[in-house]
């Protein structure tokens, strides 16, 4: 009787101009579905999908519906990532993680110095990245593969398939087990064909207890019966290996070549993962290493400085950087760096070294002019860099070229990622300008104190040989002219230490 129907439906074929070859294919194929084991799917003198296919979907879909809202929630998801490396790591690694958590890092610097803390640490991320080998890192991305693989599977829209049956049913509804008529196979191609490319990678080999579990445990409740689950996976393998979908559609498009198409969830964590806990161990290192640097700004600002009020910068601020910073695109490194530089041109060049410089360079009798004359030229550089240091202060207010477009851009940068390269372009820009200018002030402060500190050993000799009236230029100074030049040297100093921790 199944002989007589394929020769009846390919004595239908033939008069669609179908080649001998591709006849031959799609005689195999009905003979094929005739006795698939599914076969019960598919009505062949209709070419409809029987209703006991969508109640096949339907039992699957009731099973993976608790996971799906699962995996819609992307804290429970972040929250997968960490239980599954846990699962998978060795009790040598959880102890170094144990070390390097925030909270023992923090007790350890209690009874540690800075150095010894950074060693301890930098130790146990090179243990870390040596124990948490190879073979773990495949152990969990293998792990995490499933989870994608189910994801993906999950995520499939089984509710669009089902209102092509019913246009009334109501996603997450369980309540009553809708009542499927047979539909055309035709009509449901592209549907059948996503669902057998995110089943392909359900292997029912795999441990998917440990995976099920993981989820259960990390939601807190057994949302997933793990049997039950098991035997979906096993159903869905066979259905999947019988091959009966591929060719109700390769039947029903009479194309026997038809295919799903094959596509390759990957996601990997393992790698990810070891570089987030070398990250974290990183940067706790660099807050010892700033705590520190923030320590040594604070005590040199204090040896440098008599007034505690030093902002003299409105627009090139750390506070104003503040803003960029948080929004992940390029700040002002050098705001610190230049503010200060400003206090000291404004409260110490343009007073004390000035005053030094006038009554040495220009009341000096200098035996060898050539040093008077760079130390004259690079104080007048010095004053010079008050022009470029106002122009980038202006350039950056709201009012100001750079400051506008910035502050334009800004505005738009959380839906328009393209500001991200504007702003940093902007801002980089005036970055390398701070930078020039700062570089270019210690070049020429490094100039003067060392003149100073030449002309310390001079004013001290009982034969002083670079100036020869040192006795002549004191009456022109408030206080001993040997004392200043020894303070002004020190604080010369200070403030290139101070350049110099402010610009790396």
């Amino acid at each position: 009787m199944a002989e007589d129907l394929m020769d009846k439906v390919f004595s239908f074929f033939s008069k669609d101009g179908l080649t001998d070859e591709k006849q031959n294919m799609l005689k195999s194929i009905s003979k094929e579905l005739s006795q698939s084991k599914y076969v019960k799917f598919f009505r062949m003198r209709s070419e409809e999908t029987d209703p006991s296919f969508m109640s096949f979907l339907f039992s699957i879909y009731k099973t993976i519906y608790p996971i799906k809202m699962f995996m819609k929630d992307e804290v429970k998801i972040n929250k997968l990532k960490t239980m599954t490396v846990d699962a998978c790591i060795d009790g040598n690694v959880k102890e170094i993680i144990k070390r390097l958590d925030t909270a023992a890092l923090d007790e350890k610097a209690k009874s540690l110095s800075g150095e010894q803390l950074i060693a301890s640490i930098q130790a146990d991320v090179d243990l870390l990245t040596s124990r948490f080998n190879t073979s773990q890192i495949a152990a969990v991305n293998h792990r995490y593969q499933m989870v994608s693989v189910l994801n993906q599977f999950v995520l499939y829209n089984f509710s669009a398939f089902f209102k092509k049956f019913d246009p009334h049913f109501v996603d997450g509804s369980f309540v009553i087990e809708p009542k499927f008529p047979a539909i055309k196979t035709i009509l449901m191609v592209d549907q059948i064909g996503e669902f057998l490319t995110v089943v392909q990678s359900l292997k029912a080999e795999e441990d998917w207890t440990s995976v099920i579990n993981l989820i259960n445990t990390c939601e807190g409740l057994p949302i997933v019966n793990v049997e039950q689950f098991n035997n979906m996976i096993k159903m869905l393998r066979e259905v999947h290996a019988s091959k009966i979908l591929e060719l109700m559609i390769q039947y029903t498009l009479r194309n026997p070549v038809w295919h799903y198409k094959h596509t390759v969830f990957t996601e990997t964590i393992g790698e990810i993962w070891l570089e987030s806990k070398r990250a974290d161990a990183l940067n706790y290192i660099a807050r010892i290493n700033n705590a520190k640097k923030n320590s040594q700004i604070s005590a040199l600002t204090k040896e440098i400085f008599e007034s505690t009020d030093l902002t003299r910068l409105e627009n090139y601020t750390v506070q104003i950087s503040e803003t960029y910073r948080r929004k992940k695109v390029e700040y002002f490194l050098y705001a610190e760096g230049l503010n200060y530089f400003k206090a000291f041109l404004d409260d110490y060049i343009e007073k004390e070294i000035k005053e030094i410089c006038d009554i040495i360079i220009i009341r000096g009798q200098w035996t060898n002019v050539s040093m008077s004359r760079e130390m004259s030229e690079a104080l007048h550089r010095l004053l010079e860099l008050q022009t470029p240091i106002n122009d980038l202060d202006i350039v950056m207010s709201e009012d100001g070229n750079d400051g506008s477009r910035l502050r334009s851009a800004m505005l738009r940068v959380d839906r328009d990622q393209t500001q991200v390269r504007y702003i940093n372009s902007i801002v980089g820009s005036n970055n390398q300008d701070a930078l020039e200018i700062i570089n270019k002030a210690a070049q020429d402060l490094i100039i003067i104190g060392k003149h100073l500190k030449v002309l310390i050993e001079d004013i001290q000799k009982k034969h002083p040989e670079l100036l020869i009236n040192w006795r002549e230029l004191t009456m022109f100074s408030k206080e001993p002219l040997s004392q200043r030049m020894i303070s002004d040297y020190k604080k010369i100093n200070y403030f290139i230490q101070l350049m110099h921790l402010c610009t790396n």
